[in-house]
């Protein structure tokens, strides 16, 4: 039904025909009042006025039956219904939809032009008259700018001269194209028109504009702007970003660094919300525009020419959006000062902006919600690549598309500029690519010819805002080969780790620890010149790990170094190992950079200052790596003393890796090097070694004789610590021995000395083996008290080593006690210190441990799973007697299985390995 003009409706098959004026009025006031019934009474007023005939309900109802055929016959049936005492009309009317949408080219001429209508009718008439000239002030409130904003508005005060919200459109649209004369001309009929007819003068609103218009008012020039870019292709993922944004802050600041998309998310958030910003979208560039010129752009942007800015365009930008709602986005911009003259006034505009800085500084003078920006996951990086490149290109070659992810380390930028380089040469393949990042310089890789916006170039125009000591200190750790590092290391370095953080150079990446996106990390080597960048990273980490070296075991006093002021963590064994081990990766790596860069003495010095961490902790296949880097350093330097004890580190990271044979070689080349040296402590220690290889060899003899030597040069150099270590390993290799009862004497004695000395590890080290001899006598009661004591100093000095070997002792004494549900809880906490160590010998034997605790439960499911694993560990941790044990348990489980062909397999090769053993 369309009444906002001549009478028209429509159905299915066609326009209904009405005939006469009646007709048209009818459906015009059932129209009006749609779906809803409309009482006899009512509709007899509003036909015929207040003097209606007496035929004039007989009249109505021939009138309505007329137009209900005329509706049928356009396919529309049922669309005038009979209600008690009137008629109702259900029919979709432009009326309503104008009402709802303030839509004006639903208006096709007079409103019910065509009927005659008494009472309510002419009101309704009326009330739709107002509401088409409110919708056109609005309409063109919002248009003032466009050249046919004064034709029009000419032409509705002619017909509405006295409208003074229609006047003052036209006065402001007159004024913004220069007809500042006209403008007044038209205040000046209106109040003459006023005093004549009404003897009245223009409202107060109309007479202040009229001021405005003398004065020359920057204000007047407002102007709805549509500034916006376009919207990036392809876009992918931020759900979690946007909806933190879905309450509308008034204030926003999305951040991250240079490439992950910044102003790609800000535009695209910005376009889905424009329509609730029905003032306009102004965009600014803030990286080519002072502060002084962003506010002229602003005030132009908004409407203000170029000659009529004002001496305060702060004060003017607010007046100008006060009361407006406006999204504003400001993009790259560098500091918090160069947009503060640029936040409105009040809350119902919304200012957005993009930096690679927080722009912390503008949070503490207004509320700001931000937006920090993070790599793309896995899945929304291969997601994005596949929209610019194809699918069908992507899923040819999986493996290709997850290498080029990991290449360009998940950054937007990195990956639209790969896929914009497949994508000119649709025969390429993705792994080609790969292999040219592979090859190359990355940085040189993934640029476009024609497109300046380079991944080099996006990192350049951040460094190029940093201070001179931040950009040295980006240089060091850029040389830094870790995945992260602590806050203290460039503390240490220089100032400037703050605002590497704030431009997002450095990320933090949590826990006090920061890092390189690896991209950054290769265009930080090459930002300038290093110096004696390495030099001091070294120096810290020597630093850090001679203090810890103190601490940890002040006996490993080979290496000298000044006292440190400013260290990470107090004198607190605890602190030091979980500063250490957040760092135990990066060690690794610090030795193999000293070593690449030929700087021997702080390549050994730093692998020796880190032994006692690794006698608590593990990692052996790492010491061993260590260690001959720093073997290989101490010999360039000709060091002997450096090179013996390097290599004695390294054979005892050999034999922990069960690589004994090689082990024993290097320590004799130790024990030659300090025989030389005339080097007595350094023999003594070698001796204790050297017996420890053979007693793990199972060649006791000797093993023995080495314990006895090497106490003898301890006792001669007054060394109580060595003599009691020394015993507390003669007493373990007794146990090994199957003599028990010969290892209580000289336990107990290395006992009494570390209890003496306060040296609780190696008190933990000897109840453990004094648990051990206990258990092998069958006296189970001292040795679950030893185990348990062993585990609580285990735990109390952070031995993770010891605190494996107490749960395993406990685990097997309970299992020797009938309590298997109680030994396999102990064995499996054991598992998983053993598997933290990476210590394959361990894990072996805890999990053939493990299989005995589960085929005393029954579960030999459980029991051939452990014991799989057993065998496959003894592969990389080989030793011929315990894995004859695995195969002799193997037996077991497969006898109570039923396979008896299988149980005698593994019965035999137990017997073979320790046959071999033997002979």
């Amino acid at each position: 039904m369309r009444i906002l003009g001549p009478i028209e409706v429509d159905g299915p098959h066609g326009r209904a025909v009405l005939t006469g004026t009646r007709q048209r009025s009818i459906v015009a006031v059932l129209a009006l009042r749609a779906g809803t019934p409309v009482p006899v009474e009512r509709l007899v007023d509003v036909l015929w006025g207040e003097d209606p005939p007496r035929t004039a309900v007989r009249s109505l109802h021939s009138h309505v039956a007329r137009v209900r055929q005329a509706l049928a016959d356009c396919g529309l049936p049922g669309a005038l219904r009979t209600r008690p005492g009137g008629y109702q009309l259900d029919a979709s009317v432009d009326a309503v939809t104008f009402e709802r949408t303030q839509d004006l080219s639903l208006w096709r001429g007079e409103p019910l032009a065509g009927t005659a209508l008494f009472g309510w009718g002419r009101a309704e008439i009326d009330r739709l008259r107002e509401r088409r000239i409110a919708a056109l002030e609005a309409y063109w409130g919002d248009r003032l700018d466009r050249r046919d904003a004064v034709e029009e508005l000419d032409r509705l005060v002619s017909a509405h001269p006295t409208r003074e919200r229609l006047v003052g459109l036209l006065m402001r649209a007159l004024h913004l194209g220069g007809r500042h004369a006209d403008a007044l001309e038209v205040f000046r009929r209106l109040r003459q028109r006023l005093a004549d007819e009404l003897g009245t003068d223009p409202g107060p609103d109309l007479a202040a504009l009229h001021t405005a218009i003398l004065r020359r008012d920057p204000s007047l020039h407002s102007a709805r702007p549509a500034q916006l870019p376009a919207r990036a292709g392809h876009f992918t993922g931020r759900a979690a970003e946007f909806a933190a944004l879905a309450g509308l802050p008034p204030i926003v600041v999305v951040s991250g660094v240079a490439g992950v998309g910044k102003t790609t998310f800000a535009v695209e958030w910005a376009r889905r919300v424009a329509d609730r910003f029905p003032d306009g979208q102004v965009f600014l560039d803030l990286q080519r525009l002072t502060p002084a010129q962003a506010l002229t752009e602003m005030l132009h942007s908004l409407g203000v020419p170029a000659d009529r800015v004002p001496a305060d365009p702060a004060a003017t930008y607010r007046t100008l959006l006060h009361g407006k709602r406006v999204l504003i986005l400001l993009d790259d911009v560098r500091r918090a000062r160069d947009v503060l003259p640029l936040v409105p006034g009040d809350q119902g505009n919304l200012l957005l902006i993009t930096s690679r800085d927080a722009l912390s500084a503008l949070g503490t003078r207004h509320a700001v919600h931000t937006i920090s920006l993070g790599l793309l996951s896995e899945p929304e990086a291969h997601d994005l690549f596949a929209d610019i490149l194809g699918e069908s290109r992507v899923r040819a070659e999986p493996d290709a598309t997850a290498d080029l992810v990991v290449h360009c380390g998940r950054l937007p930028l990195a990956l639209r500029i790969a896929a914009a380089r497949l994508a000119i040469r649709p025969g390429r393949r993705i792994a080609d690519l790969v292999r040219e990042l592979t090859r190359n310089d990355p940085l040189d890789v993934l640029s476009v010819d024609g497109d300046d916006r380079t991944v080099r170039t996006v990192f350049a125009s951040a460094h190029r805002t940093l201070s001179a000591q931040a950009a040295r200190l980006f240089r060091v750790l850029g040389e830094h080969p870790g995945a992260s590092f602590p806050a203290d290391l460039a503390d240490a370095l220089g100032p400037g780790l703050d605002e590497l953080v704030a431009s997002h150079l450095v990320s933090e990446t949590g826990g006090g620890r920061y890092g390189l996106h690896d991209l950054i990390r290769l265009f930080a080597r090459q930002s300038g010149d290093l110096g004696d960048g390495v030099e001091r990273l070294l120096d810290r980490y020597l630093a850090v790990a001679h203090a810890a070296g103190e601490v940890l075991n002040p006996r490993h006093d080979l290496v000298s170094r000044p006292r440190c002021d400013d260290l990470p963590f107090p004198p607190d064994r605890v602190e030091v190992l979980a500063y250490l081990d957040a760092e135990r990766e990066n060690v690794l790596h610090m030795i193999r950079l000293a070593a690449r860069s030929g700087l021997h003495r702080e390549t050994w010095q730093l692998a020796y200052l880190l032994t006692s961490y690794f006698e608590v902790r593990g990692n052996w296949a790492a010491r061993v790596e260590q260690c001959e880097h720093a073997v290989a350093a101490a010999r360039a330097l000709g060091d002997r003393r450096a090179e013996a004890e390097m290599l004695r580190g390294q054979g005892i990271a050999l034999q922990m890796t069960s690589r004994i044979a090689e082990a024993m070689v290097v320590q004799r080349q130790a024990l030659a090097l300090v025989r030389a040296a005339g080097d007595l402590r350094g023999e003594a220690r070698l001796h204790n070694n050297i017996a420890n290889a053979h007693s793990e060899l199972r060649e006791f003899g000797p093993a023995l004789d080495s314990y006895r030597a090497a106490m003898a040069v301890h006792g001669e150099l007054g060394d109580e610590v060595g003599v009691a270590l020394a015993r507390r390993n003669l007493g373990y290799t007794y146990v090994r021995m199957g003599r028990p009862e010969l290892a209580a004497e000289p336990l107990f004695a290395a006992l009494e000395t570390f209890r003496a000395r306060e040296n609780r590890r190696l008190e933990a080290a000897t109840l453990m083996t004094l648990g051990n001899a206990f258990r092998r006598l069958d006296d189970l009661g001292p040795a679950l008290r030893y185990f348990g004591d062993a585990l609580r100093i285990s735990r109390e000095v952070t031995d993770d080593r010891f605190e494996a070997d107490a749960l395993t002792g406990l685990g097997v004494t309970r299992l020797a006690l009938g309590e298997p549900e109680a030994a396999r809880e102990h064995l499996a906490a054991a598992l998983v210190v053993c598997r933290a160590l990476g210590d394959g010998h361990r894990e072996a034997s805890t999990l053939c441990e493990l299989a005995g605790a589960s085929l005393a439960l029954g579960d030999l499911a459980a029991a051939r799973e452990h014991l799989a694993a057993a065998v496959e560990a003894r592969r990389e941790a080989p030793d011929s007697v315990e894995l004859a044990r695995v195969h002799r348990t193997f037996a077991d489980l497969e006898g109570r299985s039923g396979r008896w062909t299988e149980a005698a397999r593994h019965l035999a090769q137990a017997v073979a390995l320790v046959t071999a053993c033997r002979s």
